[in-house]
């Protein structure tokens, strides 16, 4: 047996993930979740540029009064824009966790996680434009 399937049979063992019982993992899950989240807030700079924007933005929805599908479409692409950043995160300290050094595949594990948080924030600002231009237009 291969010292890599002894290493996955291990975690497999002791990973403790089906001890308890549903409600023990819900609120372990959820807990792991919340943990992630405040991480990322406290420790990510382009997070809290993300937020910092989208706060602005939602100030610009009371300026500029948006419809509910509007709203809906703003706070869903502002999810997953944070979604993606965080997804980015991830890939960066799994990443680093294998490696440190210089190595192409952890570039281009690295750049194509940015690339799709790049490529949701350019749909991000098609959503914003379709919503906000008309009514920046409408006053002039």
């Amino acid at each position: 047996m291969s010292l890599e399937l002894k290493e996955v049979q291990f975690m497999k063992k002791n990973r403790n993930k089906d001890a308890g019982s549903i409600f023990v993992k819900y609120k372990k899950g959820i807990v792991q979740a919340l943990n992630g989240i405040v991480y990322a807030i406290e420790k990510e700079l382009n997070l809290l540029v993300i937020m910092f924007f989208i706060l602005l933005i939602l100030i610009f929805c009371f300026i500029f009064p948006v419809t509910i599908p509007e709203l809906l479409a703003i706070v869903i692409s502002s999810f997953c824009l944070m979604a993606f950043e965080m997804v980015n995160t991830s890939v960066e300290a799994l990443t680093d966790l294998v490696t440190t050094k210089d190595h192409p595949l952890a570039k281009i594990a690295k750049d194509s996680a940015s690339g799709a948080v790049f490529l949701f924030f350019l749909i991000f600002i098609v959503v914003l434009g379709i919503v906000f231009v008309p009514k920046i237009m409408a006053i002039f």
